[in-house]
């Protein structure tokens, strides 16, 4: 009886020995994942420190660097930290996106487009190019804008442009506009006054009116899946 005693106490023994063994097992591995999340998360506050100035001081600067004729209107930024280099973790970046910001909603595919101004151009994005559309800003890819209250002008001889009235618009003298005519109200026409579409002309001065610029709440600091 007592040696059966005996076997049961040490069987006991045995699976309690057994139990602490796993329950220690356990809170090794449990301990090792508090210490790994803590490292990775010191790790990436360390990194955020030195990328938060980086991102915030050049994100506009580098929106405005990228070409006009980039194929999308959008375009992500990507800033890492260059200076360290952990070998577990993968590198923290800071995340932004720029917009391509254009003055012609769409390219008009005619010479004529009376009446249609409200097709073209946004009541919200037109005045963000309110100050290179004064005539005095024309470049060497023009576009002549007349305000409502300006209805007419006098041409004098040939002319690659787009012209672009806010109300009506009479044009008088002698020559030829080879580009394209878009005006908001009625579009009145010298018997002298030639208008001829011309594709290449509306493509570059499309192309030259826009910009690019951070997008509004755009910054973030992960990545999303």
């Amino acid at each position: 009886m007592k040696a059966q005693k005996g076997i049961v106490t040490l069987t006991l023994l045995l699976l309690l020995s057994s139990l602490l063994m796993i329950a220690m097992l356990f809170n090794q591995e449990e301990l090792h994942f508090y210490r790994a999340m803590n490292a990775q998360q010191k790790y990436y506050a360390e990194n955020d420190v030195v990328l938060l100035p980086i991102s915030s001081q050049h994100l506009q600067q580098e929106c405005e660097k990228l070409p006009l004729d980039y194929a999308d209107s959008v375009y992500r930024l990507e800033f890492k930290n260059s200076t360290k280099n952990h070998r577990t973790f993968d590198d923290p970046a800071h995340f932004a996106w720029c917009e391509r910001i254009s003055l012609f909603q769409k390219t008009p595919s005619r010479g004529i487009s009376a009446g249609e101004f409200s097709q073209y151009f946004d009541p919200e994005i037109t005045p963000l190019f309110a100050k290179v559309l004064q005539q005095e800003n024309i470049s060497k890819y023009p576009l002549y804008w007349f305000s409502e209250r300006e209805k007419h002008w006098e041409i004098n001889g040939n002319i690659y442009a787009v012209i672009v009235a806010e109300g009506d618009l009479t044009l008088s003298g002698k020559g030829e506009i080879r580009g394209a005519v878009i005006t908001q109200g009625q579009l009145h026409q010298g018997e002298n006054v030639k208008l001829v579409y011309n594709k290449k002309t509306l493509q570059e001065v499309v192309q030259a009116y826009r910009f690019w610029r951070l997008a509004k709440r755009s910054w973030y600091d992960f990545e999303p899946l």
